[in-house]
């Protein structure tokens, strides 16, 4: 999955980070020319921190020495830690809800297409390593810090708003999207083991509550 916004974001397999296309130009030509890769590059860095050694690891010192950049120029793009987190988790809500447009727009059934792209997009996350890899250490920040968790928490209830219809059908699309969440979080965790053909069961049962006719 490619994560949008500013930074061309990509999940890895075979290795254990979040890795950036550089389009085979050497990334140090490349930055002397365009500062932009530089903010790029800087959030790559505390990606791949964040996920090695948790958000915990994440400094401005860090961060600099990973990237390869002066601590000034770091502190010219942001000025400050939590500038830099709120970038990072930027970049991979606004991938999500990118691909949740794309699923919605896709969509020929206009009742419960929210619900179904909620429900299709997290479960799609939920199957990438890398990409848990990411979320889990923005997770983690958010339950270990009280300022992330207020900052960031608003902007994940923008992208799971309930749907505008009668109660009953409204609780219904929220309950789909609570069970996508559960199977997103469990993966996450892996705390729940589930096999390909169970999972993809029980998204297949999800989605038919998402229908009108359901």
């Amino acid at each position: 999955m490619e994560w949008g916004g500013r930074t061309s974001w990509a999940i890895s397999e075979n290795k254990q980070s979040v890795e950036m296309e550089w389009n085979g130009m050497s990334v140090a030509h490349r930055r002397k020319k365009q500062p932009e890769l530089v903010r790029s590059q800087l959030l790559q860095s505390a990606a791949d921190i964040a996920i090695e050694q948790g958000v915990q690891a994440v400094t401005m010192d860090s961060v600099s020495q990973h990237a390869g950049v002066s601590k000034g120029a770091l502190q010219y793009h942001f000025p400050s830690k939590l500038k830099l987190l709120d970038a990072v988790f930027d970049e991979v809500s606004e991938a999500t809800a990118n691909a949740l447009n794309k699923v919605i727009a896709n969509d020929p059934q206009g009742y419960g297409r929210q619900a179904r792209a909620y429900l299709k997009v997290t479960a799609t996350e939920a199957s990438e390593t890398r990409y848990q890899s990411i979320w889990r250490a923005l997770l983690a920040a958010m339950v270990a810090e009280p300022k992330i968790r207020e900052r960031w928490a608003r902007q994940l209830q923008r992208m799971n708003q309930p749907d505008p219809l009668p109660v009953a059908e409204a609780a219904r699309l929220m309950i789909c999207r609570l069970a996508a969440e559960g199977i997103w979080i469990t993966e996450l965790l892996g705390s729940v083991e589930m096999n390909s053909e169970l999972k993809a069961e029980v998204i297949q049962q999800l989605e038919k509550m998402t229908t009108e006719s359901s």
